[in-house]
């Protein structure tokens, strides 16, 4: 056989032969993306703002307001609740899960309002009515998306906020149940769920009192609770964790040791675990719980893929916390997704976060929380 010919021989084997090799990375390179797409899964967090701060009725807190004044403040806060109109934010909520899909969601500040007769010998007291139940305006909402979702964990009675208001006909008994809740995509037939539970923390506020209350406990008790749902997704098994934590005492005097409370509660156990939820507390803000969870061996799933410092999520309230303010900023960092575990964060996002450019005449924000996103890989 002639040199060149033998030449052109090799030449051509070596070509095939780099062909092959370029053909199989690339399947490899695909076969390995499909599996990580196979293992990942989004989960979200979203504090749906109860509708008002009560800051006219806990500004009379350690003065000598009499009933006038507290009937007054207590008309004002429930005026703003009024005014937050959460069945137009839980529409706009409802179309930001569906888009984002995510298969677990952990919801704060979950309502449940109470409207009624008042009874002047319990003034204070919660009315049996309902009168706007949160979780159901938020589940109806995402049914009509095209994209249901139902409840697979909850802590009902976070704390219970009754007082009686002026109106129009005369003094009415109003009230509020919070609670914490966690919400499944139902039909996701790649995640199956198990062993619900939820609790509260030790650690909380004493008694508050209310000195204008005749009836027993004469205050308000406020507790924080968590949910927690066990997973498995394709294979791999995982805990969801949810928890609002403490606002109110200063420099996390409260949501600290419940940080500590909960890496030795629900977030003890061997399988991965995701804790998601507004923790009132970050990096820029009474950072005692968030430092609590990183010495506890977890990770906040922001930084862990590559986005810089946790974010400002809260909160976006315009006068008389009626989140009505397009141009409102947020000034805090109290939410966050944290993992422990064989995670990759994929990608995480704010949602809710950002108001059209006009705004339109009667905007309002689907809460003062910008929500968070997380798709994670379990390796």
């Amino acid at each position: 056989m002639p040199a060149h010919r033998t030449a052109h021989t090799r030449r051509r084997a070596r070509n095939l032969f780099t062909a092959g090799i370029l053909v199989l990375v690339a399947w490899s390179a695909l076969g390995a993306g499909a599996a990580q797409a196979d293992k990942s899964f989004t989960v979200m967090t979203q504090n749906l703002y109860q509708g008002t701060e009560f800051r006219n009725f806990a500004a009379l807190q350690g003065t000598n307001a009499g009933f006038e004044e507290a009937l007054a403040a207590t008309s004002a806060d429930y005026g703003t609740y009024v005014a937050t109109r959460f069945k137009d934010r839980a529409k706009r909520i409802a179309a930001t899960i569906a888009r984002n899909d995510p298969s677990l969601v952990g919801l704060q500040e979950v309502a449940t309002w109470h409207i009624g007769e008042f009874v002047e010998a319990h003034p204070f007291a919660l009315p049996p009515t309902v009168n706007e139940d949160f979780t159901q305006e938020l589940l109806a909402a995402l049914k009509a998306e095209g994209s249901p979702y139902t409840v697979v964990s909850r802590r009902d009675n976070n704390f219970t906020l009754a007082f009686p208001i002026f109106t129009a006909k005369g003094l009415v008994s109003v009230g509020m149940v919070e609670s914490g809740v966690i919400i499944g995509k139902a039909g996701d037939n790649e995640l199956k769920l198990s062993n619900p539970q939820s609790g509260t923390y030790n650690a909380r506020l004493p008694l508050i009192p209310n000195k204008l209350d005749p009836d027993p406990p004469h205050g308000f008790q406020f507790t924080n609770s968590w949910q927690s749902i066990d997973a498995n997704h394709n294979g791999k098994s995982f805990r969801f964790i949810t928890t609002h934590l403490d606002a109110l005492a200063p420099g996390g005097a409260v949501s600290g040791p419940q940080a500590q409370e909960l890496l030795a509660g629900p977030a003890n156990t061997s399988v991965p675990v995701i804790v998601a939820g507004d923790m009132n507390s970050g990096p820029a803000v009474a950072p005692a719980a968030y430092n609590a969870f990183l010495s506890g061996g977890l990770s906040d799933t922001w930084t862990a893929a590559g986005l810089g410092a946790a974010p400002l999520t809260c909160c976006h309230l315009a006068p008389n916390d009626r989140s009505t303010d397009p141009n409102a900023p947020y000034t805090e960092d109290p939410d966050h997704v944290f993992s422990r575990g064989r995670f990759t964060v994929l990608d995480e996002r704010l949602v809710g976060n950002t108001a059209p450019n006009p705004a339109p005449e009667q905007f309002i924000w689907p809460s003062d929380h910008a929500g968070m996103v997380a798709t994670l890989a379990l390796k």
